[in-house]
Order: C-alpha cells, then sequence, then structure tokens
C-alpha cells in the first residue's frame, strides 16, 4: 500500500470500495505501457484475499497469466467455447465447483481485454446473469450478474489514462474506447470501429509524434536500426548459432537441405534473428520469462550498460524492479 502512487491509490480505493458494499459494476482500466497496472492488479488481490475473500485473475493471453496471482486464461477460468458465436454461453452447470466458485467470488479481473473477441465478454455477461439468479434475483438484470469486473486496456495515447481527478482525462474518449472494445471482433469490424476511436483524439499530432506502429518484421528492423544511430558510442554485432542435428532418422544429408545461410535468413514471429546489433545505452525488451521473481518477465524493459562477449549486463527500466 505504501508503495502505490496517489493515482493508483485512486483507482485502488475505488474498487474496493464497491467490492465492500456489493454493489457490483464494471470498470476499465486505461494506461500506457509501465504504469503499474500489474501491480494493481496484485495489491487488489492481496486486500481481499487477505479478507478470506475470493478473486479470479483471467487473461486474454497465456502469458499475461504468469504475472497475475493465481492467474488463468479467461477461456479456462470461465470455459468459454473456442467456436465462439453470438448465441454462446459457457459451458458452466449450475451446482458444480465453478458455479459456487462465482457465486462467492467478489472480484474479478480480466486482463489484456481487446485480445479476446467481444462475443467472448457477451458469453461470460450471460453465463454470470444466469449462474447467480438463484443466489441474488436481481443478477438477471445487471451486467455480469452484479459481480465487480475490471478490465485491462492497453490505450493508443498516453492521454487516455485512468486518474482520480476528472479532469484529467476525457471522458468521452473513454466511452468511446470502451465501446470499441466490446465492438471490436478479430477483424471483421477493426474498420468501422478505429474510426469512431481516432474521432474522439482532438490532437491527432500528438499520436503522431508518441505512436510508433510497425505491422511487419521488416518495419521493425528498419526502426531498431534508426534508433540505435542516434547512440554515438561502438556498435557490437551477436551472431546466433544455427545448425542441423545429425542423429535426425530419415534424411541422407539435412545439411545439404538446410544450409546454415538459409536458417540465418529466416526472420519470423517468435524466433529471434540471425543478427542481434546492440549498443550501450540502447533499450531492449525482453520477449520470455526468465526469472520472475526477479521481475525478468516478458515485456520486462531494460537499457544496455555493459557488452561482453557472450554476457550483456542490463538495468530494469520498468515494472516493480526498477534499477
Amino acid at each position: 500500500m505504501s508503495s502505490l502512487t496517489d493515482e493508483q491509490k485512486g483507482v485502488y480505493e475505488t474498487i474496493i470500495s464497491v467490492v465492500s458494499k456489493n454493489e457490483g459494476g464494471v470498470f476499465f482500466l486505461y494506461g500506457y505501457g509501465g504504469p503499474g497496472k500489474t501491480f494493481k492488479w496484485r495489491t487488489l488481490s492481496a486486500t481481499i484475499r487477505a479478507k478470506g475473500q475470493i478473486v479470479l485473475n483471467a487473461a486474454s493471453s497465456r502469458i499475461a497469466t504468469l504475472l497475475l496471482p493465481g492467474g488463468r486464461t479467461a477461456y479456462s477460468r470461465f470455459v468459454i467455447p473456442l467456436a465462439i458465436t453470438e448465441e454462446s454461453t459457457c459451458n458452466i452447470k449450475q451446482g458444480s465447483d465453478l458455479a459456487e466458485l462465482l457465486i462467492h467470488t467478489k472480484l474479478i479481473i480480466w486482463d489484456e481485454a481487446p485480445m479476446a473477441h467481444r462475443f467472448c465478454f457477451e458469453a461470460v455477461d450471460r453465463t454470470l446473469r444466469d449462474t447467480l439468479r438463484f443466489s441474488n434475483p436481481l443478477s438477471c438484470e445487471q451486467p455480469f450478474g452484479s459481480k465487480v469486473v475490471v478490465f485491462k486496456v492497453l490505450t493508443l495515447t498516453k492521454n487516455m489514462r485512468l486518474e482520480t481527478d476528472s479532469s484529467n482525462y476525457n471522458l468521452e474518449e473513454m466511452r468511446e474506447f470502451s465501446k470499441w472494445i466490446l465492438s471490436v471482433g478479430d477483424g471483421d469490424a477493426v474498420d468501422s470501429a478505429y474510426p469512431s476511436l481516432l474521432s474522439n483524439i482532438h490532437d491527432l499530432q500528438y499520436l503522431q509524434e508518441r505512436a510508433i506502429l510497425a505491422p511487419t518484421l521488416e518495419i521493425v528492423d528498419v526502426l531498431n536500426e534508426y534508433v540505435l544511430s542516434l547512440l554515438h558510442c561502438e556498435e557490437k554485432v551477436y551472431l546466433s548459432s544455427d545448425s542441423v542435428c545429425k542423429t535426425d532418422v530419415g534424411l541422407d544429408s539435412p545439411e545439404d537441405v538446410y544450409t546454415p545461410d538459409f536458417l540465418n535468413s529466416i526472420k519470423c514471429s517468435g524466433v529471434p534473428n540471425h543478427m542481434l546489433k546492440l549498443k550501450q545505452g540502447a533499450p531492449v525488451m525482453l520477449l520470455r520469462n526468465i526469472d520472475k521473481s526477479s521481475g525478468l518477465c516478458n515485456g520486462t524493459r531494460l537499457v544496455i550498460t555493459q557488452l561482453g562477449k557472450h554476457i550483456l549486463e542490463t538495468k530494469v527500466i520498468s515494472r516493480s524492479n526498477i534499477g
């Protein structure tokens, strides 16, 4: 609690107050990368669980669940059908252990909300209303069966963030973005949804200066080259070690088919490039969960402090392990 900023305390106290009153409610927490949204989730979870109450932490991706205490994917937690439709419901039966768990749950946190199809939210909403109607007859008329649900959203601009002082954010922007989250699907509605969102961003010049749109890996490489060129120090090149396992059965000479030159030319999502160029002072980001207890998780940002022959020395510049 002592580590929360004033802004974080405002979010924390608002949600805790609603949970304690059993009022129910749906919240969208906006924030750009790195302001401590996951830290708020952990604080909320610890506070409510310390009272012997239940918090369900879910996320739209498996990677994000590793950062949440007791995290599960939303599909797993709510048994959302993989072939989701407009009329789908979650496979939760009345009287089951999961149904009883949901009845006694005080808070549901859903991380990376924009990554899920809106039919997923509708299915969970429809299921909670039906599941809770025996314990609370009014649940049929309330969003998510009168449960307190918090969605985390990574915003497009730094301007759209939730603060305790309402004068510091554009309420209309937040409403429009909330509509966008619940309307966008797996790409079908993007063309019609984005204009309604961008129409409320009055300062497009701010967006142009702060947002870097990189839809392809080729553009990412160009941007990385440009950023490195701004650092006036010696560049060091690191190469991967690519080779073919010669114990494969059924291949006469695999090294003739998959040559090192071919392997080194492969560039695709999830596979590191063969050549890594770095300079001292360059910002980098981890793409794997290396040591969760030390804060070295997917998405952690670091800055290069020393470049060795086989070792990189870095300093954490994001999340709770800054420095």
